[in-house]
């Protein structure tokens, strides 16, 4: 199943009959008013949509902006962590999980001006990490943080917090890589599995 499409389905249910007229009215200049008029359903306009290429994978800023009108923040954090993880669903174990945000936590409060030269370690690429800070220009934990989610997107399930301690050791920050693995000694010796 294509993710982008279970995503369109969930929003369409979580829709209640209110918040269908309501996206009805603000897609008004994009669908013809007899095609609104047969839609009963938020999968029947999402269809539209995409049709007409208003809504897709790679651009999501029209539907976001849709359900921020609706102010539901609930349907927007799905939309948002869809984007986050690229569309794929989480392909770690529980344990790297918590792991990895364990880690990912500890990097950005630590890591400082060295970041680029660190997440180049991990194989992120400089117009990847250029885009990054373009989109986020004023905040270094946010750019770094974004850097390593884009790090774990290209491993994909063979990301590790192992991976992140030899990034740091390879970049010469062994202070933070020695204090990494003491924080992630809470969450078990099978760190290294």
């Amino acid at each position: 199943m294509d993710p982008f499409m279970v995503l369109l389905h969930e929003i369409s249910t979580g829709l209640n009959e209110e918040e269908l007229k309501s996206l009805k009215f603000l897609c008004h200049d994009k669908v013809g008013r007899k095609k609104l008029e047969k839609i009963t359903q938020g999968t029947e306009l999402f269809t539209i949509l995409l049709e007409q290429n208003e809504i897709s994978p790679d651009n999501m800023d029209f539907l976001s902006g849709l359900l921020k009108h609706l102010k539901r923040e609930n349907l927007l954090e799905k939309l948002k962590q869809f984007q986050e993880q690229g569309g794929e669903p989480d392909q770690l174990d529980p344990k790297e999980r918590q792991r990895m945000d364990v880690a990912y936590d500890y990097i950005c409060d630590n890591v400082g001006k060295e970041w680029k030269m660190f997440v180049r370690k991990l194989g992120v690429r400089d117009s990847k990490i250029d885009g990054i800070i373009d989109a986020n220009p004023s905040n270094m934990q946010e750019q770094i943080l974004k850097s390593l989610k884009a790090w774990e997107k290209m491993k994909g399930g063979k990301a590790s917090a192992k991976d992140l301690v030899a990034a740091l050791r390879s970049s010469r920050l062994n202070l933070i890589a020695d204090g990494l693995e003491e924080k992630l000694k809470k969450y078990g010796s099978s760190m290294y599995q």
